[in-house]
């Protein structure tokens, strides 16, 4: 993984000045950022003989989880594996997602896990309560293929020891939209095949050498103190949509605060070109770009030496074409002084995608402190959860059936 800050708009001594302001060198330590104590070998040997056991009686798993209980997983699952059919999710009660995921089920040969902190968020419960149904129609319903991921003494556990499922803890300091390397992303993981050891090896070298992390922070600061309040996150690759996920959650739902935020917002190269570039090139400039390349993909296809239409391509591959096309979007952006950071992939592994990860847990909680709001928590978010559940305890709907 190489990061390029010079088209950044700012000479790095102004992020070193910047970062002296708030003593950072003091900022990477467990009770500022609890999510760089990665999990211990005790801890990994755990949820790997978890997963094991899994695997010898179910070969495929559906993670039931919402927002930081899923993203992360889903984004590592993407770019590694493919959307390998060995893990399923279910991150959403809309019916005809939950309709249409149960159907591609094999009930017999299929174990669950459910993820909340606190062990009672509504649509991860409310999904829980209609597999357990569909189990028990089929006499499916035990602990062995159950695995319960939260807090310590909540709902989950105690369900898990009324059905002797297994449980795995989410360290109580740690929040969910940084917990992809807890139990939360580390049991699908290791049950979809992923080099977990890989995975946490890219946090870890991150984590040794930090200062990425601490420039991409300073220069997202200085731009949106600039104005640049809107934060693009553009890689070139399909197989990195769900990495935007994750990112908008992580960037909006940690940095939204006290009428503060830089608003997070997702395009995937080369098919954003064609929709949303145009804004980006020749609209106001008040956005931060930051450019993902992956240099060696899993395959290839060359086009034939004699192409009809366009000569130019014949004997290329999509590989060529695709990185022509993103040196292309850089030379219209810097045409326009917009601010970008680079980022180059040697290719979409466990290790890239944990030093991607990490840097970016890092990088939001820099940016908070310098935006002087606190990077945990989502109390706005918690108004909307209170009101949803006084119209199902009142038995009304907010008037939307009328």
């Amino acid at each position: 993984m190489k990061v390029f800050f010079e088209d950044s708009g700012f000479p790095l001594l102004d992020y070193e000045l910047l970062l002296e302001e708030i003593d950072y060198k003091n900022l990477l330590t467990p009770s500022v950022m609890p999510f760089i104590e990665l999990p211990s070998a005790e801890e990994l040997d755990r949820i790997e003989k978890v997963a094991g056991q899994l695997q010898e009686k179910f070969s495929s798993l559906v993670v039931v989880g919402m927002g930081g209980s899923s993203h992360g997983t889903k984004a590592l699952h993407q770019a590694v594996g493919k959307d390998n059919p060995r893990l399923l999710f279910l991150d959403n009660i809309d019916p005809d997602l939950l309709s249409e995921t149960l159907k591609k089920i094999d009930w017999e040969r299929t174990a669950f896990v459910f993820i909340s902190k606190s062990g009672k968020t509504l649509e991860t419960v409310s999904l829980m309560n209609i597999i357990f149904e569909e189990l028990r129609k089929r006499d499916f319903l035990s602990g062995e293929r159950l695995v319960f991921i939260g807090d310590r003494g909540n709902a989950f556990q105690k369900l898990s020891e009324e059905f002797e499922a297994f449980f795995l803890e989410i360290p109580k300091e740690i929040e969910g939209r940084f917990s992809v390397f807890t139990a939360v992303g580390l049991l699908p993981a290791y049950f979809a095949g992923y080099e977990v050891a890989q995975f946490l090896d890219g946090a870890y070298d991150l984590l040794d050498a930090p200062i990425p992390a601490f420039y991409l922070a300073a220069s997202k600061y200085l731009h949106y103190k600039a104005g640049r309040d809107i934060s693009v996150v553009m890689p070139y690759s399909s197989y990195m949509a769900e990495f935007t996920e994750w990112y908008a959650q992580l960037w909006a739902e940690s940095l939204g605060k006290n009428g503060k935020g830089q608003t997070p917002l997702k395009a995937i190269g080369t098919s954003s070109q064609h929709s949303i570039l145009q804004l980006f090139v020749d609209g106001p400039d008040d956005k931060f770009y930051q450019l993902f390349f992956v240099n060696n993909r899993s395959s290839d296809v060359r086009l034939p030496e004699k192409s009809l239409i366009l000569p130019y391509v014949g004997g290329k591959t999509l590989g060529e074409i695709m990185r022509a096309e993103f040196e292309g979007t850089l030379h219209a952006l810097r045409q326009k002084n917009r601010p970008i950071v680079r980022f180059e992939l040697s290719k979409l592994s466990e290790y890239q995608m944990g030093y991607l990860f990490m840097t970016y847990m890092v990088a939001v909680v820099v940016m908070a402190r310098f935006m002087g709001v606190n990077p945990y928590g989502q109390p706005a978010v918690e108004i909307g959860k209170r009101y949803a559940r006084e119209l199902l305890e009142e038995g009304r709907d907010g008037g939307l059936s009328q």
